[in-house]
This record gives C-alpha cells, sequence and structure tokens, in this order.
C-alpha cells in the first residue's frame, strides 16, 4: 500500500488570519470535469472510486472543494471574482505543500494504534470523529496548514490494508470513520457559503472563532469516573467536541492530532 502511495504522489507532482462560524452544508457526489478559472485550468476529479480519491482521499476532498468555489459551481454559485481567484490559487499550491511534508512515523503509528484502541473500546457501537477545517483561502497559514492536516490522514489512511473511503467527505480507519468538512472565511472574517458569521455551534459546544486556520475535533467516545478512580471509555451518542488545533500545531499536524484523538 505505501508502495502505491509513493507512486501516485509521483503522479499528482507536477501569520495569523481571521474569523468565522457556520451551518451545515449538504454534500452531494459530483462527477469530473475540466474547467477553467482566471485562466487556471481546473480539473475536478470527485469520484470516489477514482484510483488516486483512493489513495489521497483528504488532499483530494479539499482539491473538490476548492475547484468549486474557484468556478463557483453547486453550493458555491455566486461568489466574487476575488473569492474565486484565492481558491484557484490554493488549489494550485496545495500539491506542492502536501507533497512536501513528511509526517512522523512513529506518531502516525501512536494515531493507528489509539484508533483500533478505541474503537474496540467502542464494542461495536458507532466510533466517529468529526474534523471541522476552517480556513480562509487567501490566508498563507490556511494555505500551509490545511494540505499538512491532508497528508497526515492520507498517510494514516495508507499505512494498513483494509481502510476504505466511504464517500467524499468520510473516511473509514480501523472501524472508526472521520468525517472532513472544510468551511472558508474571507478577508472582512465573514463565514463563507451560506451562513452567518458569529458562534460556531459543533460537537454540542458553541465555539467562537477568532483565527484561522482552525481545525476543530469532536468524537463519539468521553470518560466518566470508575471506581478507584481511573477514566473509563464512555459512549456518546452524538460527536462531543474535544478541542482545537489554532492556526499552526503546538508539535505537528500528526502530534497535535494524536492528542486530541487521546482526549475524552
Amino acid at each position: 500500500m505505501k508502495q502505491r502511495l509513493a507512486l501516485a504522489m509521483v503522479v499528482l507532482t507536477m501569520g495569523g488570519c481571521g474569523m468565522f462560524v457556520a451551518g451545515k452544508k449538504n454534500m452531494n457526489e459530483k462527477q469530473g470535469n475540466n474547467e477553467t478559472s482566471g485562466g487556471l485550468a481546473i480539473d475536478i476529479v470527485d469520484n470516489v472510486n477514482n484510483e488516486l480519491w483512493r489513495l489521497h482521499p483528504a488532499l483530494h476532498y479539499l482539491k473538490s472543494e476548492l475547484g468549486g468555489m474557484a468556478m463557483a459551481q453547486g453550493l458555491y454559485q455566486g461568489g466574487d471574482s476575488t473569492m474565486k481567484a484565492d481558491a484557484a490559487l490554493f488549489w494550485q499550491d496545495i500539491e506542492q505543500e502536501y507533497m512536501t511534508y513528511e509526517p512522523n512515523a512513529a506518531v502516525i503509528k501512536a494515531l493507528d494504534s489509539v484508533l483500533r484502541v478505541r474503537t474496540e473500546a467502542m464494542a461495536g457501537r458507532p466510533s466517529q470523529i468529526d474534523l471541522l477545517m476552517i480556513g480562509g483561502n487567501w490566508c498563507s497559514d490556511t494555505r500551509m496548514g490545511l494540505p499538512r492536516l491532508c497528508k497526515v490522514l492520507d498517510v494514516l489512511m495508507a499505512s494498513t490494508e483494509g481502510n476504505v473511503v466511504r464517500n467524499r467527505e468520510e473516511l473509514e480507519y480501523a472501524g472508526a470513520v472521520i468525517r472532513m468538512d472544510y468551511r472558508r472565511v474571507n478577508r472582512d472574517k465573514k463565514l463563507i457559503d451560506g451562513a452567518f458569521a458569529g458562534d460556531l455551534f459543533f460537537g454540542g459546544k458553541s465555539v467562537v472563532i477568532s483565527r484561522v486556520p482552525e481545525v476543530c475535533v469532536a468524537h463519539t467516545w468521553k470518560s466518566i469516573p470508575s471506581i478507584g478512580g481511573n477514566p473509563d471509555v464512555d459512549f456518546a451518542a452524538e460527536s462531543v467536541y474535544v478541542g482545537s488545533i489554532l492556526e499552526t500545531p503546538q508539535v505537528s499536524w500528526e502530534a497535535d492530532l494524536l492528542a486530541l484523538f487521546r482526549k475524552h
């Protein structure tokens, strides 16, 4: 699997910003197409059965979102020229940042272990992680950070056999479903994509977003007190907010993500 990932990567190769809030958008399957925005040819591969989608699902999820924004298609109709140009530039740069980032192999292994332990502890109950990626396509931190996060998710997916791309925004890893959602803000720090700026309700918590990128994490395991004072893993019917990575990670994208996956 790792060899296939490396081969596909060869094929693919050719300061603080913002504030936001949200309402959920409906993700519909689209077919690949090739159009031009601002002189940039954008090839949207948005078919999860495509080989590159299976090997780089997080990258292609974000690329397909950016492609739709750059061409003002579907959910993104009506965007002005600046917003479209920002998305097109991010789309153009994303693969270079993705390719040059190398997640730490030991941390990837630890992520693998944590997800497997959590899934086993859930004893057949739904094991889900929600990743809300908030960014500004115009923001240099967003354009550096989110491709790196995508690389972490894709290397994790490729680290063992049997992981599944369920649909364009859901990855199934060792029985745990990881759901991705990308939201963007404009230069006036207002949410684009049909919602109002302000507080965001995510994972049962009202979250005020002040800077981007911010990657909020929620999942369905939580801790409860037990005899002896040691926490046991309990089940939450809905994903519960556990924290976020704001602007830049404290250690690395993979290490900070590991810390959030370990939280109850």
